[in-house]
């Protein structure tokens, strides 16, 4: 019986490694983008998408972003507070951390990893 050739074992593992599935980023530093919700559409109980505008009032230039929610984002309030996708609104403000590949169109289209929204503000 013949051992595999050096090569062939390193293709096959460049080509596993290639096609195995990519890690979550985590979602640590600052936000990739932070504003006002603009507009909020449901596809189910807790995916859907939001728009998030720095400045609202400008129709373009101002940075702007429709982030994919999914179930795998975490949604928090300004204290910690865990909440659902039903929680996210038109106005309120919103710090939003990107994970995987941004689409870069404008607006920008990304999937949240994490969202938090101050109520408040």
């Amino acid at each position: 019986m013949r051992t595999p050739n050096a090569t062939l074992v390193l293709w096959l593992v460049a080509l596993a490694t290639a096609c195995a599935p990519a890690a979550p980023r985590s979602v640590s530093g600052p936000p990739s983008i932070e504003g006002r919700i603009t507009a909020v559409e449901r596809s189910g109980e807790r995916i859907g998408t939001i728009r998030v505008e720095v400045n609202p009032s400008e129709t373009s230039g101002s940075d702007k972003a429709v982030v994919r929610i999914t179930q795998s984002t975490e949604i928090r309030r300004g204290d910690s507070a865990r909440v659902d996708f039903n929680a996210l609104s038109n106005g309120m403000w919103a710090r939003v951390w990107f994970v995987g590949p941004v689409r870069e169109s404008y607006p920008v289209q990304a999937d949240a990893g994490r969202v938090e929204i101050d109520p408040t503000r």
